[in-house]
């Protein structure tokens, strides 16, 4: 009896020490490699066990993955790219105008510019800014700026006038100036889509980053941004005449359509002649009223051009225009405007 007896009680020995071996050894691991023990440690007589359906304390949380970056490409501008461009035409002319030889100069390679930017000519530059001159040598570079954004998506009429009308419901003073969080409250007419890959990564969403860049490349130094001049700068359009268009519908909150018209009206024929009414737009074709203000107008004919005597010249031109046609509430119609042997030189 008392053989059995002295048997079980060193077997009973020999478990408990091979239970507390294998509790030093995961200790010993956990220690050295200096990560908390998650799962609960149970020593009882002989026996030792892990328990892993139970926690000592709350797991940490899977930290999220990585923010996708934006890998630059050989014909497209990446936001940084942008952001260092906008800084140094700002800091090389922060009036906003910049002469054609200074900016062919900042394209030149070598440059921190896209690839396919590094191999163009001086010349080549020279003809592709030479777009964007008015009646001087010098160039809004806003303007370069919008093109740099490209590909993004331009707006039509519709899509100007709504992002106008919830700004100005924003702007409650009328000041025609939006703060960061004021701009951002506002919808435009694109938006980020959270892009994933094929495997289920997230992508760079190029366009989710365009609305806050847009404002930190367009506000004004006290980081206000003069949300008319921006819907303005949206109107370009590949067809001049349609930017116009764009430009009156945003200003006004209508749509605008060109009037039919044929020539340019002769004052010695009578109406039913050519059926062309004394202004030049077609009789018998109906056009919708628009009412414009002197200053709206103002306002569309001034923008991205620089206050000169020329300027002047086409905005007392327009003023005479307007004021011939001005109706009794102080405005006049986009369609009698437009079809004006004067007016269409908008």
């Amino acid at each position: 009896m008392y053989d059995v007896q002295f048997e079980w009680i060193g077997q009973r020995f020999q478990k408990e020490m091979e239970s507390i071996k294998s509790m030093v050894e995961l200790l010993g691991d956990v220690i050295e490699s200096e990560k908390a023990l998650l799962p609960q440690v149970i020593l009882s007589d002989e026996r030792f066990e892990v328990d892993m359906g139970y926690k000592m304390f709350e797991p940490p949380a899977t930290p999220p993955p990585d923010a996708p970056i934006e890998m630059p490409t050989p014909d497209i501008f990446t936001i940084r790219q942008l952001q260092e461009l906008h800084a140094n035409l700002r800091e090389t002319a922060p009036s906003g105008y910049i002469s054609l030889d200074l900016l062919v100069e900042m394209f030149e390679p070598p440059s921190h510019l896209p690839e396919i930017w590094q191999n163009v000519t001086v010349q080549q530059l020279e003809e592709i800014f030479s777009r964007h001159l008015c009646e001087t040598k010098y160039i809004n570079w806003r303007t370069v700026l919008l093109s740099c954004l490209l590909p993004i998506p331009l707006p039509n009429q519709q899509q100007l006038i709504r992002s106008a009308q919830q700004y100005r419901v924003t702007d409650k003073e009328g000041k025609g100036l939006l703060n960061l969080a004021e701009y951002a409250s506002g919808d435009l007419w694109f938006s980020g889509d959270g892009t994933v890959a094929a495997d289920g990564s997230a992508q760079f969403d190029r366009l989710g980053h365009l609305k806050p860049t847009l404002f930190s490349l367009f506000c004004e130094d006290n980081y206000q941004i003069d949300y008319t001049d921006l819907l303005l700068l949206f109107c370009a359009d590949p067809e001049p005449g349609n930017g116009a268009l764009k430009a009156l519908a945003m200003i006004t909150g209508l749509e605008v359509e060109w009037p039919a018209y044929i020539e340019t009206p002769d004052p010695n024929k009578e109406p039913a002649e050519d059926g062309l009414s004394s202004t030049g737009a077609a009789v018998d074709v109906p056009t919708k009223h628009v009412p414009i203000t002197l200053e709206q107008l103002k306002r569309v004919v001034a923008f991205n051009r620089m206050p000169t005597a020329s300027l002047k010249l086409v905005e007392e031109e327009l003023e005479s225009v307007f004021k011939e046609i001005e109706g009794t509430d102080g405005t006049a119609d986009v369609s009698t405007l437009l079809v004006h042997p004067k007016g269409r030189d908008i």
